[in-house]
């Protein structure tokens, strides 16, 4: 394997798995510590998901030069890392939460800039894929991250801060090509026009990331709230992630199928995972069941929005991309203010159910999708 994607896989699971969906699982010992509300806490996660959309959009505007990128994704999560441990206010939490998030809507586009021009063409798209399910080993770091710091949740940020500030420069090591030169024709701005065959899979990564917000933000709550306590929900958070590292295989199911096939079975099989966690967060088996399958479909659905992206505008893979996954984050914070409110005023199951239901809306577009073009070596 390119050195290039395991230290981007790393980064990943960094920004991705412990800076940004790092804040649901430490949700209790936060919630504690400042005396949220589930509005308040789905509001803070919301402000982390749009500080990734703007770093993502300033990102898609600088992909020319990927290492200045890749630099600012250590940089953001590492420094809003350090900003949460650090808090002794409510407001200033919140702000290096939102700065933390950032890092993430850097680390994509920056990654896949990189793995583009360091990896065959032949190999990318599962190269692509593999990276992006670093999500999944961030996410079981973090949970021994609990273990370990045993409750001590200001020091668990602060090794994250300096995990991520390390891999973001084990990336730039393994870059081959430092001088950051590229086409030109890949440095202009790009225009609406150009990415107009990505109407389809806006809505459908909206639609989804709005469902996935339900787990995302308030899974391990929900599962501390009952009789199982935090080893139980840490455990399933582990879990979650360990089976999200199988995601990895998103490249090799749109292979097999299709995108339209690979999208409904991953969204579909996120939306259950979803409902059943909702009605039984204090069963273990269903639980767990439910969390494992919410990982594997989560990460397998991100990566298939990759593919989904190279395969509609080749020419703009990156851009591509990027304007995916801010649809992705778009939804997710809609979906934890929306879950965060039905949280405070209704049930559980109603809440995930309604989530579940979101979730199913997001295969509609990709029903009768027109089979995509073949991707040929110079379409990289």
């Amino acid at each position: 394997m390119h050195p290039l994607v395991i230290a981007g896989t790393a980064l990943i699971a960094t920004t991705y798995g412990l800076a940004r969906f790092g804040y649901g699982l430490f949700l209790p010992e936060f919630t504690d510590s400042f005396g949220m509300g589930s509005t308040v806490a789905g509001a803070v996660q919301a402000g982390s998901f749009l500080s990734y959309c703007l770093a993502a959009v300033v990102a898609s505007r600088t992909s020319g030069r990927p290492r200045l990128v890749v630099a600012c994704a250590g940089a953001t999560a590492a420094i809003g890392a350090l900003g949460v441990a650090a808090s002794t206010h409510t407001a200033v939490f919140a702000l290096s939460v939102v700065v933390a998030g950032a890092g993430a809507g850097f680390a994509t586009p920056g990654l896949v800039t990189l793995v583009e021009r360091n990896v065959a063409p032949a190999r990318q798209e599962n190269a692509q894929t593999i990276v992006n399910s670093g999500t999944g080993v961030g996410l079981v770091a973090a949970g021994a991250l609990v273990f370990a710091t045993a409750g001590q949740w200001r020091v668990g940020w602060v090794v994250i801060a300096v995990l991520t500030a390390g891999v973001a420069l084990a990336v730039l090591r393994t870059d081959r090509r430092s001088d950051d030169r590229r086409d030109p024709s890949r440095t202009t701005p790009v225009r609406i026009g150009e990415l107009s065959p990505l109407i389809r899979p806006l809505v459908a990564a909206a639609l989804a990331g709005a469902s996935s917000a339900a787990i995302w933000t308030f899974g391990r709550s929900v599962m501390s709230d009952g009789t199982g306590g935090e080893t139980y929900s840490v455990l399933a958070w582990m879990v979650l992630g360990a089976f999200g590292v199988l995601g990895a295989t998103a490249g090799r199911i749109v292979q097999t199928w299709n995108l339209p096939v690979a999208w409904t079975l991953t969204t579909t099989a996120m939306s259950m995972a979803t409902v059943l966690l909702g009605l039984l967060p204090g069963s273990p088996i269903p639980a767990y069941v439910s969390v494992a399958l919410f990982g594997a479909s989560y990460i397998a659905m991100s990566g298939v929005l990759i593919v989904w992206a190279v395969r509609s505008v080749a020419e703009r893979a990156a851009e591509g991309t990027v304007a995916l996954f801010i649809a992705l984050a778009v939804g997710q914070a809609a979906g934890s203010v929306v879950f965060g409110a039905l949280l405070g005023s209704t049930s559980t199951a109603t809440a995930f159910a309604a989530a579940g239901v979101v979730g199913l809306l997001a295969v509609l577009p990709a029903v009768s999708l027109p089979r995509p073009r073949t991707l040929t070596p110079a379409g990289r």
